[in-house]
């Protein structure tokens, strides 16, 4: 490498001088050239739209930005610049040789060396960079102590340095002889040859570098200093250009001061107007904190600059520090009632002296001091969030000792906090249009059921009033950011004037946003400052699929520590919220609700994930209210985070009186102390099986639909809800069960299809008039003659054939409340001609699973006197029966305890539990010629007929004719769930020979729609 021509100044003074000057030039052009750069970048970056006055004084503030960092960084780097020559000559040595470090040297050929020094820097800074990391981690993880962690990084850093810079002097020199070998053949246009291919090439490593972690490491994404990197490669290009500008020749005397003045006047115009006034615009100011992380540095070496009392807060960038000098008075301080003095500087004290008379009656008025028409609400739901995982839920005393949501301990410690609150629903997709709405999303929820798309839940109807339309009633501007693709396209965008959807498109279940919401929330409380506002944010990143954040804690062993471990990196993001919130004007007016929809299990129950049980796990969630000046209380007994709905439009003075809600205002234990342990709530699932719970402080009772069975849980002595109760506290299980069937019937048995889910399922099973029978049957009653059998009749004529699916539909009369959830069995046996006793072989009766009335979800207790039901029941034929020509048809009823409900009239001789209903064709195969076919009439063991024949009139011939097939339009109702892969159990009934049955027939009705399943939760 063929070295410069050094130059020759006249003394060491004016090389110092030249020096100076080429660093202060150097960091202006880097200054110079970030400033247009960062500012596009900024806008670009920036989530939300943003006017022509906000982007000249986002200009205005980023130009101050850059200059004060030019002020003070440039004479720091000048110096540095000049520092080798003033050693020189300090140390009597040649100062007048010599460009000086980084000097701009135009070079007809051969390599530059600048270029052997990027790549040096390059190594050695990450070899420094890497190294001092490990070390802190090790030091962090090993050791608890500050001192001794602060200690080992900076003996390590000491030596790591030294290291370094033994690397980059090797690197230079390796560089410089690839450099000069490929020179002569690749000219400049290597990376080793020029600065700027220099330059290219290790950012094309670093670019490439971050890439390959963010597609391969999700959790790494919010760290990647992408506009870092951005802005440093940009100050490199700038300091360049900085100096050349150096190495040409200087402009007039003259020209230089007038150029000096003119920047002066601009900077001395511009820089404290920025300051106090234009910075202090806040959407502008927002705009740079949220889109720019170079220039929010900036912001907060500002703030530390004129944080006098280091209390957080300053005075200029429109930050209202009113104690400059006593660190306990600032915008974020708690407020002590009635001691005289401002703490957090919202230009009054706050007094108790209002709360002194406790209103009586059922509902409780917010009290005059905290009944304001301007406040503004932020409403943060969070993913999958456990109580029991939180600080301040015990997790960080407990054995793990993890404190995972710090700051949200922190408000805990100003607000109110209800540690017993149940998610309405296991999963996101029932809790979270619950929490807004204040109903149950199966029972209380208007949904379309029509066009649901693959994977997504089905949509809320307009009819449903959302807490955003609340609050347009109180002349809130409303908006919402949302982060998963469920919350894209589910009809939960009424009410909202700024709705921010980014988030949801990208469907990767790895992906990490909180920050990006911090990021958004900020963006768009800035952009309403001047309004009263209310806005809904919902953070995603808990929810699996759990990502470790190795850089903010080392939980990353299991799928348990990675929940922790995202539980920690979203309260980090909501840290930098809940302070830059403080500073924000209307801060001190802003309420904060937190709550999460739904917990998750870690195999407390046999399962990971959520959205298949009602067990602690899954329902004890964070709900926290934050008034300002309110005192801080921890509110024990049940609640639900449908109460938030109430609650929010009473603190804000919003007239709801026409609206009905499921949760209850909380103002008594907000304001008033009023806790009240007594209180039973409600939640629900519908996915693997259909689940509705009661809690109370004490107790938890869960009730399986599908299989009509509780679970009793006594919370004191068994709070994780191991041990079932049910046989052993039987006045526990009544009292709660009394609660539980008072709901189940308001809400869940409603009958109200227009609002809930099941009464659209249980319209496939409830008529509406009693309809015409193709079969009917009279004289045949269950359960003492509150059921009465209307008739039957098979969805095909037949015949069937061994193996085939047989399906019935069955009609009952209710005369009165049935005494049992009484479980239906349909019966067939072959027989040959009519019903009149003939041959059986052993084991050829078939049963279909007992089964409770629309697989529970409106079992017969659930039936009122009046109704009209229509159950369809099947069974698969079996597929060894060789003899017969018709099948007898048989039903059963019998309650949960195994006792029968004996019909009247006619049923089988030696089981009269089973009445008969008559017969369908059978088809056998053919036996082989020569052979007789078994049960031949006239053999023993057929199944007969108890004597007392049908009444008169009910039809002629022993069976009647074979029914013809069905009209049109009368297509069978399709099974509601996968069939079963093979025939029912049978058995054998040896009967003594009785009388026949006769089965009239007539054309068969066309059965009503189904409509489609309920999508489980999720």
């Amino acid at each position: 490498m063929t070295a410069p021509i050094a130059p020759r100044f006249p003394s060491a003074g004016v090389g110092i001088r030249a020096d100076l000057r080429r660093g202060l030039l150097m960091a202006a052009g880097g200054a110079g050239l970030l400033l247009p750069i960062e500012y596009v970048a900024t806008l670009w970056a920036y989530p939300g739209d943003i006017s022509i006055v906000t982007a000249l004084r986002v200009l205005a503030l980023c130009a101050t930005l850059l200059a004060l960092a030019w002020v003070i960084l440039g004479p720091l780097w000048a110096l540095a610049i000049a520092s080798p020559r003033l050693v020189r000559a300090l140390s009597s040595g040649d100062a007048r040789h010599g460009a000086g470090p980084l000097a701009w040297h135009p070079r007809p050929d051969g390599p530059r060396p600048g270029a052997a020094w990027v790549w040096a820097l390059f190594v050695g800074g990450g070899v420094f960079l890497l190294g001092v990391q490990r070390v802190a981690a090790w030091a962090a993880t090993t050791y608890k102590e500050p001192q001794r962690i602060g200690i080992l990084i900076a003996a390590a850093a000491a030596v790591i340095v030294v290291v370094a810079l033994v690397v980059v002097v090797l690197v230079r020199k390796l560089v410089a002889i690839v450099a000069d070998a490929l020179y002569p053949t690749t000219g400049p246009w290597s990376p080793f040859t020029s600065w700027r291919g220099a330059v290219a090439g290790t950012a094309a490593l670093i670019l490439g570098g971050m890439l390959a972690l963010h597609l391969a490491v999700p959790a790494a994404r919010p760290d990647l200093p992408w506009r870092l990197v951005l802005a440093a490669y940009t100050i490199g290009i700038g300091m360049t250009w900085g100096a050349r500008r150096a190495a040409q020749p200087r402009a007039p005397l003259a020209r230089r001061r007038k150029a000096a003045v003119l920047g002066a006047a601009a900077a001395a115009l511009i820089v404290p107007s920025t300051l106090v006034w234009f910075g202090a615009d806040v959407t502008a100011k927002y705009v740079v904190v949220t889109a720019s992380p170079v220039l929010d540095k900036a912001i907060g070496y500002v703030r530390s600059a004129n944080d006098f009392d280091r209390d957080g807060f300053g005075s200029l960038l429109g930050e209202n520090d009113c104690a400059p000098f006593d660190p306990e008075l600032h915008p974020g301080a708690k407020e002590i009632a009635d001691d005289d003095i401002d703490q957090n500087c919202d230009g009054h004290d706050f007094s108790l002296r209002s709360l002194a008379a406790v209103p009586s009656g059922p509902r409780m008025p917010v009290p005059a001091a905290f009944a304001r028409n301007d406040w503004n609400v932020l409403f943060i739901t969070i993913d999958t969030v456990r109580y029991d995982h939180t600080t301040f839920g015990g997790y960080k005393d407990g054995p793990k000792h993890r404190d995972t949501t710090p700051n949200l301990a922190k408000l805990v410690n100003r607000a109110t906090s209800f540690s017993f609150a149940q998610a309405p629903a296991a999963g996101t997709m029932a809790s979270v249009p619950a929490i807004i709405t204040s109903k149950f999303f199966h029972n209380g929820l208007a949904l379309d059921e029509s066009n649901i798309k693959p994977g997504m839940p089905p949509r809320l109807k307009p009819e449903n009033t959302l807490i955003t339309e609340i609050m347009k009633r109180g002349g809130y501007a409303t908006g919402v950011i949302l982060t998963h693709e469920y919350f894209s396209d589910w009809g939960m965008l009424q009410g909202v004037d700024d709705p921010d959807m980014e988030l949801t498109k990208d469907t990767d279940p790895f992906k990490v946003t909180s920050h990006l919401v911090t990021d958004h929330i900020l963006a768009w409380i800035s952009r309403h400052a001047g309004q009263k506002w209310f806005l809904w944010a919902h953070y995603l990143d808990p929810h699996g699929r759990y990502v470790a954040h190795p850089d903010e804690v080392d939980w990353s062993a299991t799928e348990e520590d990675k929940y922790d471990s995202e539980l920690f990196f979203t309260d980090k993001q909501l840290g930098r919220l809940f302070d830059e919130l403080s500073r924000l004007p209307g801060g001190d007016r802003t309420i904060i609700v937190v709550t999460a929809d739904h917990g998750d299990g870690f195999n407390e129950h046999g399962f990971i994930n959520h959205g298949q049980a009602l067990y602690r796990e899954l329902l004890n969630v964070p709900m926290i209210i934050y008034v300002p000046d309110n005192q801080p209380r921890v509110v024990p007994g049940a609640t639900s985070p449908l109460d938030l709905v109430p609650t929010i439009a009473d603190l804000t003075g919003i007239d709801v009186s026409d609206l009905a809600f499921e949760g209850k205002s909380l103002v008594p234990q907000l304001f008033y102390q009023r806790d009240d342990m007594d209180r039973v709530v409600f939640s629900e699932t519908n996915w693997p099986k259909r689940l509705r719970s009661a809690t109370s402080a004490a107790w938890k009772l869960i009730y399986n639909i599908d299989d009509n069975l509780y679970e009793l849980y006594d919370l004191k002595n068994d709070p994780w809800e191991k041990v079932n109760a049910v046989s052993k506290d039987k006045d526990a299980y009544a009292a709660l069960k009394t609660q539980l069937d008072a709901f189940l019937e308001r809400v869940v048995f409603a009958r109200d299809p227009a609002n809930n889910q099941i009464a659209m399922r249980i319209a496939e099973v409830l008529l509406a008039s009693p309809p015409k029978i193709a079969r009917p049957v009279s004289g045949v009653s269950f359960d003492d003659g509150r059921i009465e059998l209307l008739g039957w009749e098979p969805e095909s004529p037949g015949p069937y054939k061994p193996g085939e699916k047989l399906y019935a539909k069955v009609y009952f009369a209710v005369h009165d409340t049935p005494s049992a959830a009484f479980r239906l069995q349909l019966e067939a046996w072959p027989i040959t001609g009519a019903l009149d006793p003939v041959a059986a072989q052993p084991n050829q009766i078939a049963r279909s699973p007992l089964r409770l009335t629309l697989d529970g979800l409106f079992s017969s207790d659930r039936w009122r006197k009046g109704d009209t039901i229509r159950e369809r029941i099947g069974l698969f034929v079996g597929n060894d029966w060789k003899a017969g020509d018709q099948l007898a048809i048989g039903l059963w009823m019998t309650a949960a305890n195994g006792k029968r409900a004996t019909p009247t009239g006619p049923t089988v001789a030696n089981d009269p539990g089973v009445t008969v209903l008559g017969t369908v064709p059978f088809a056998p195969p053919a036996p082989p010629p020569g052979q007789v076919a078994p049960g031949v009439p006239g053999a023993p063991g057929a199944p007969g007929i108890a004597p007392g024949g049908p009444p008169p009139g009910a039809g002629s011939g022993a069976l009647g004719p074979t029914p013809p097939a069905p009209g049109p339009g009368s297509a069978a109702l399709p099974p509601r769930g996968p069939a079963p892969t093979g025939p029912a159990p049978m058995r054998a009934v040896p009967v003594a020979p009785g009388t026949t049955r006769v089965a009239p027939t007539i054309a068969p009705v066309q059965p009503a729609p189904q409509p489609p399943a309920p999508s489980p939760d999720r």
